[in-house]
């Protein structure tokens, strides 16, 4: 089996260490070793241990294999090692009897989503179980094999190779390779599949490591090597102790140091004219103090999309050629944010336009939280942002078109062009591909990224039926430390959690809760509300819920599933059913991760994809 790592929440493990040293080691050789990497005992983060050797830094993973380091980024938390190759004369992983890749889960280091890797020499039955893999002839790695030297050396002889976009909920902390599955791979950092192979970049593999907590300590002497600290109980742990830092200073955990908080005086004199200004202008015109107005969204746009990958700023001409004036022929839809547009950019590349509302100042913030959340994103499961136009009235998103609608159309419109009838398996890769772009979301976004309105009708579908999560105008960044975000309640009615409803607590288990109302429409084809049916089963949820109870909840799946469904079939709805329930438990800490519930519905897949080839 091939899988691949993303990050988890970390609390260090070196407990036992009787002083906590926050020096920066000396260099290895010409290469620098920032804080908090640790290539001795004396000095870094003795949880993120390298190894100098002979000049030479070098990580080593699990079962004793070792990968040189070829970059380190410290003000991104981010390095690169080198994946080692091929066995001479074979198409196997130098890393072969290590398995691969294996990262220790209890270390803060995991994979980024910034890898593209090759797979080579896989089994045929690798396309039909492992579904996050691309074994296409469009796959990138038939291109490698054919125009690298030593890959076609190696492999050419292989019939089967894929290409895997790092990130998502593929689990664990590992890049694996196995006989009976994949034996072979190479990586590659930010590659852009449209280049030559010949341009691509060196092999490697990103790595990123979470940020550092104050040191441990037993007494002040422990915190001797961080001015400005005094060891203090941790109010998070109530037997640990902390070098915290004192009043005026912060921890700095890039750096390893206590830094000084300064205000300028001309700040504070800045602030205090600026709320003046406000309070008078809010009690002169509370009306003019909700616009936002062109210019100062533009550079609220061009401040977040700077924060990370930058949207493209397109003209208004291109835009109002690309929509024909925004003509009604080209609305594909309305919602509270304002329009939706098709439109033909001038590349000829189809593209979803969405504009605010005027004077709609909900719907400019919805469309810049869209930016700030599609901006650091970068999953195949949810929908890419193209760019943004900020000329026109209305600011505008530009997505990529995804062609064949919502999959509230295809279970639920009443028109038949809307629908595609969808099998068992095509509503089983949907569920997956929606749960592992939200356990993306969760758990590989940094922060961890809650959406807030998960629904069928903001899963989108496109040509292969694959799932585009979309419509992120209520996510919000799980920037706090605390585990959950107080707001006011917003969301659709029939996917809202319960708690969250009452007393606005966000977490990312409100996500699973709401896509367990969406696995329930997958498998009965029912709206999460309609009125048309009995009072007591309007709500979907409690509908199923009591049929679970009786037993009976093959009655409640769409009869166009069961009719010539096999007995496994039956089975697996059954275990989607049970895993829905799961996801719909009122108590939140009962509910799976996302990331568990992606494995669960890969698992149900494998099972019928298992059956299958045995048939």
């Amino acid at each position: 089996m091939f899988l691949l790592a993303k990050t988890q929440s970390y609390e260090p493990y070196w407990l036992c260490c009787e002083v906590q040293a926050v020096r920066r080691c000396p260099d290895c050789g010409r290469f620098p070793v920032p804080f908090p990497l640790s290539s001795s005992g004396d000095c870094g983060h003795p949880s993120y241990k390298v190894r100098c050797s002979a000049g030479t830094l070098w990580f080593d993973a699990l079962n004793g294999s070792s990968y040189m380091i070829t970059s380190i980024n410290p003000s991104s938390q981010r390095l690169v090692i080198r994946p080692p190759g091929f066995f001479p004369n074979s198409c196997i992983a130098a890393d072969f009897r290590s398995n691969g890749i294996q990262l220790d889960n209890n270390l803060p280091f995991n994979v980024t989503s910034s890898n593209t890797v090759v797979i080579m020499n896989c089994s045929e039955s690798v396309p039909q179980i492992l579904l996050a893999l691309n074994c296409s002839e469009s796959s990138v790695c038939h291109d490698y094999i054919n125009r690298n030297k030593l890959a076609k050396a190696a492999c050419g002889h292989t019939s089967i190779c894929c290409s895997l976009k790092t990130g998502g909920s593929v689990t664990a902390y590992r890049i694996r390779v196995r006989a009976d599955r994949c034996s072979a791979y190479q990586s590659f950092v930010n590659l852009d599949s449209g280049l030559s192979v010949n341009k691509w970049p060196e092999p490697g593999v990103e790595l990123e490591w979470t940020l550092p907590q104050e040191p441990l300590c037993r007494t002040q002497v422990n915190c001797q090597d961080l001015a400005h600290s005094e060891c203090l109980p941790d109010p998070s742990s109530g037997e640990q102790k902390r070098c915290f830092c004192h009043s005026g200073y912060q921890w700095d955990p890039v750096n390893g140091v206590c830094k000084g908080v300064t205000i300028p005086v001309g700040g504070i004199l800045l602030g205090i004219i600026t709320m003046v200004l406000v309070y008078r202008k809010r009690s002169a015109n509370r009306r003019q103090l909700a616009k936002v107005t062109l210019g100062t969204f533009r550079e609220r746009v061009l401040s977040v999309s700077n924060g990370g990958r930058t949207a493209k700023i397109f003209s208004g001409k291109e835009i109002l050629r690309a929509t024909n004036n925004f003509s009604d022929d080209n609305l594909l839809g309305c919602g509270g944010f304002g329009e939706v547009f098709k439109g033909i950019i001038d590349d000829g590349t189809a593209s979803a336009i969405k504009r605010a509302k005027p004077g709609n100042t909900k719907g400019n913030d919805q469309i810049l939280n869209e930016v700030q959340i599609l901006c650091q994103v970068n999953h195949k499961n949810l929908v890419r942002l193209l760019g943004c136009c900020l000329e026109l009235k209305q600011p505008l998103l530009i997505y990529e078109y995804i062609p064949n609608g919502t999959l509230f159309d295809h279970l639920h419109s009443v028109d038949p062009g809307k629908r595609v009838q969808l099998n068992w398996h095509c509503r089983l890769v949907i569920a997956y591909q929606t749960a592992d772009g939200l356990a993306y979301l969760h758990f590989s976004a940094t922060p961890p990224i809650y959406h807030r309105d998960i629904k069928s009708s903001n899963i989108l579908l496109d040509r292969k039926l694959d799932a585009k999560v979309s419509d992120f105008g209520l996510s919000r960044l799980a920037v706090t430390e605390s585990s959950h975000i107080t707001t006011c309640v917003q969301g659709t009615l029939g996917y809202l959690d319960p708690e969250y409803y009452i007393n606005f607590r966000l977490t990312d288990k409100s996500d699973v809760y709401s896509f367990g109302v969406v696995l329930l429409e997958l498998l009965t084809s029912k709206k999460a509300i309609d009125f048309n049916r009995e009072a007591h089963d309007v709500n979907l949820v409690v509908l199923v819920r009591r049929m679970l109870n009786e037993k009976r909840l093959l009655e409640a799946v769409d009869p166009v599933l069961k009719d010539g469904a096999s007995n496994l079939e039956l089975e697996t709805m059954e275990m989607l059913g049970s895993l829905a329930a799961a996801c719909l438990d009122m108590k939140r800490e009962c509910r799976p991760s996302m990331k568990e519930v992606a494995e669960k519905i890969e698992h149900i897949i494998n099972l019928l994809a298992g059956h299958v080839s045995q048939t």
